[in-house]
């Protein structure tokens, strides 16, 4: 979630389908009989998912983010379970993420900014490919397989009139497995994951701070 050159917001959590409100996530419950092995789990220090997304910041203050995107990597899933042939883009990705967020706290200084905050991102697993960037919904078709909320801290650091270089860093704790379509499990219950994201933002209007950003990422294992 990226802000204007003359504001971004410091902890960037997602919520609704995509990336609700859960600040202050604590710490996972106990690992359950997933870890190390299945979809979307892996040891500590591990990555286990790799995503491609775009944030759109709006609201009168810009304090409203949503977030669309798709998984280009997932432990546990094969290529040809992620993408319906080639390329690898989102018009052939087969699990897609909606996330939607809300702005608890900004900081604003001269070139580096920080924002907070607070929501939930959402997995869905589509039997064809189909997602499009121009068309939202298109990102919550398919079979939900899991659900988290997170807590984000989005630092930008701006290099020219309305651009800016994000960092996301936070939490993500695991609301809900369901299992893809060979019967796995998708994650595992109470779940915390960390996540990191870098991309490009850009002001689209100074007053309302509002922007857009894309950017890609990854979710690991503390």
């Amino acid at each position: 979630m990226t802000e204007s050159p003359s504001g971004t917001t410091r902890r960037t959590v997602l919520t609704s389908a995509g990336i609700a409100g859960a600040a202050g996530l604590g710490r996972s419950a106990p690992a359950t009989d997933d870890a190390g092995h299945g979809v979307a789990v892996g040891k500590p220090g591990e990555s286990v998912v790799e995503f491609r997304g775009r944030i759109t910041q709006s609201g009168p203050t810009g304090d409203v983010f949503t977030s669309n995107g798709f998984l280009i990597d997932v432990a546990g899933l094969r290529s040809e379970d992620l993408f319906a042939g080639d390329p690898r883009a989102v018009g052939t990705a087969l699990f897609t993420v909606r996330a939607d967020g809300k702005l608890t706290a900004r900081v604003l200084d001269q070139s580096v900014h920080a924002l907070d905050i607070v929501g939930d991102l959402s997995v869905f697993h589509r039997s064809a490919p189909g997602a499009d960037f121009k068309d939202p919904g298109s990102f919550t078709s398919g079979v939900l397989v899991a659900r988290y909320e997170l807590t984000l801290q989005d630092v930008l650091a701006v290099f020219a009139p309305a651009k800016g270089l994000p960092t996301l860093t936070g939490e993500m704790r695991q609301t809900f497995v369901g299992r893809v379509s060979g019967g796995d499990r998708f994650g595992a219950p109470h779940r915390l994951l960390r996540m990191f994201a870098t991309g490009l933002g850009t002001l689209t209007n100074p007053v309302t701070l509002n922007a857009e950003l894309e950017i890609a990422g990854n979710w690991s294992v503390p």
